[in-house]
């Protein structure tokens, strides 16, 4: 009987303790839709019943049994956590948000890229137009000077062109320091920028100077040997503006890098103007015939340079700015030959393959050399989009390097602009060379071997935006060993063509057939790493 009733008031006594437990959480159920009820901004009389509530609830805490402040112990960490894993979620949130902004200001629209590319389409267009005014010029007075200007501006333009690496290197590091506004390291990789295009420019003046007489003979064949005395005359009157050549380049590729295109254009007309005066008083007024065309190119390389420095002084790029006449430090340099080191030879492959065909076509005689000279410039003048794109690409590709989704927007933006281009590019010069010959020419022999090969012109003018610029993707996301292994293989195979077209009689169609294979070459290769690329699917 004793344990009969020890047993039941135990199970009495656990009873009302399930009982308890039962009320209290029907009890906590209450409170936490009051909570849940209750508005964020309460009145004072609210705020008053409140802190009459929370002081009976305190009251009412103090006198439950343990079971019931366990639960509310759970149920409070079961509230806390679910509060920080919202909180956790909204700042994954954020910070997705955050992301996605930093790309989208990073991610140049049509519209940007439109208003960077025309400016500089009309600052590259500036050499080409010249130099067409150059060889129209001189053509009214000379056939021979005329000619003469192919072996003259392989010598000079290409050299020159061979260095276009400083300017590569300074558009791909300052488009960086700029992006992140850091105005020391912009000043001194400028600075050290502009003393490697004063020597370099010096140097290869000086050797173009003294040395192309000796030069030409070895490279004009000698049913050509009229050509020698006003190639040399024109070189030499060239080299003394190579220095202005290379400082106006690096300046102008700076402006760029900080997305500035109005100084560099202003530049540009400015000196072309000179140049397209200079070439009508020296050349039809005063009689220097060729010389005079470089006289007036030498002033106008002189004038750019000072247009673009007098911007430059004080401030760049809404940084602090000063010229400085110093050597580079080592770690500059070896930034500079990272870049420049492979861009250089892919460049001087470029100058090898086109001074090989242009010497070979000086070598056909007068009449298809004067041809050639004529169709080079229309070329290089139908250039100048695609090579716009591959400085547009090398500009603003940089900032965005690593942001998948936004570098491969651009990316898909630059090809489709190329696509355009090179349409566009096919039938102006169609009606150049077909339809208005008489605007390059008034020769009728000259005319009918231009409309001879006018064909494969119009083909090198739609591929080529294609090829410069998915180049210009390569550079600017910084594949310079790819390129280099490509255009040396394209090097190669261009020059056993010029051997083979040697072998097998040369004649200008011929010439510009391996032209034409050369843009195959170059587009075929830079599809096979960029397609890929473009193709592979981006982690979400």
């Amino acid at each position: 009987m004793v344990v009969q009733s020890r047993f039941n008031k135990a199970h009495n006594k656990g009873g009302s303790n399930n009982t308890l437990v039962s009320s209290a959480g029907s009890s906590l159920t209450i409170r936490r839709r009051e909570r849940e009820s209750t508005p964020l901004v309460s009145s004072p009389f609210q705020q008053q019943k409140s802190h009459k509530t929370s002081k009976r609830s305190t009251l009412r805490l103090r006198c439950e049994p343990p079971a019931d402040r366990e639960v509310e112990v759970l149920e409070s960490e079961t509230k806390t956590e679910n509060t920080q894993k919202a909180v956790h979620s909204k700042g994954n949130e954020v910070a997705v948000q955050q992301k996605e902004g930093t790309e989208s200001n990073n991610e140049a629209s049509i519209w940007e890229l439109l208003k960077f590319t025309v400016p500089t389409m009309g600052i590259w267009l500036a050499s080409p137009i010249l130099s067409l005014v150059d060889a129209t010029v001189v053509g009214s007075q000379s056939v021979v000077e005329l000619a003469a200007l192919t072996p003259g501006t392989v010598l000079v333009d290409y050299l020159v062109y061979v260095f276009t690496f400083l300017g590569i290197a300074t558009t791909n590091i300052l488009s960086v320091t700029v992006a992140e506004r850091n105005g020391k390291r912009t000043e001194s990789r400028l600075n050290d920028a502009l003393t490697l295009a004063s020597i370099c420019g010096l140097v290869v003046g000086a050797l173009i100077f003294f040395y192309n007489a000796k030069l030409f003979p070895l490279v004009i064949s000698t049913a050509s040997q009229e050509l020698v005395e006003p190639a040399s005359v024109y070189a030499s009157i060239r080299a003394l503006g190579i220095p202005f050549a290379l400082i106006g380049m690096v300046l102008q590729c700076a402006f760029l890098a900080s997305k500035n295109t109005r100084v560099p254009l202003l530049s540009t007309l400015m000196g072309g103007s000179a140049n397209l005066v200079g070439d009508i008083v020296m050349v039809n007024y005063l009689g220097l015939g060729i010389a005079g065309a470089a006289w007036a190119t030498v002033l106008s390389q002189v004038l750019t340079v000072v247009v673009l420095a007098s911007d430059v002084r004080g401030t760049f790029a809404g940084m602090p700015f000063k010229f400085k006449a110093k050597l580079p430090k080592l770690s500059s340099l070896l930034e500079f030959l990272r870049i420049a080191g492979p861009v250089s030879i892919i460049l001087l492959s470029k100058v090898i393959v086109f001074s090989v065909v242009s010497l070979s076509a000086a070598n056909l005689g007068p009449t298809p050399s004067a041809a050639h000279t004529l169709l080079f410039n229309v070329f290089l003048f139908f250039c100048v989009p695609g090579d716009s794109l591959n400085q547009c690409a090398q500009t603003f590709l940089p900032p965005v390097t690593g942001q998948m989704r936004s570098e491969r927007k651009l990316k898909n933006r630059i090809i489709l602009t190329g696509n355009f281009i090179g349409v566009v590019n096919c039938m102006l010069g169609f009606l150049m060379i077909f339809v208005f010959p008489n605007i390059l020419t008034t020769s009728e022999p000259v005319i009918k071997t231009l409309q001879s090969v006018g064909l494969i012109l119009c083909s090198i003018l739609f591929l080529h935006p294609f090829g410069i610029s998915t180049e210009g993707i390569l550079m600017a996301t910084k594949q310079f060993d790819y390129l280099l292994g490509t255009y040396l293989f394209n090097m190669l195979c261009m020059l056993g063509a010029v051997k083979l077209i040697g072998a097998t009689g040369s004649n200008l169609t011929k010439v510009w057939i391996a032209l034409l294979f050369m843009q195959v070459l170059r587009l075929f290769a830079n599809a096979i790493k960029i397609i890929p690329q473009q193709l592979k699917k981006i982690p979400s």
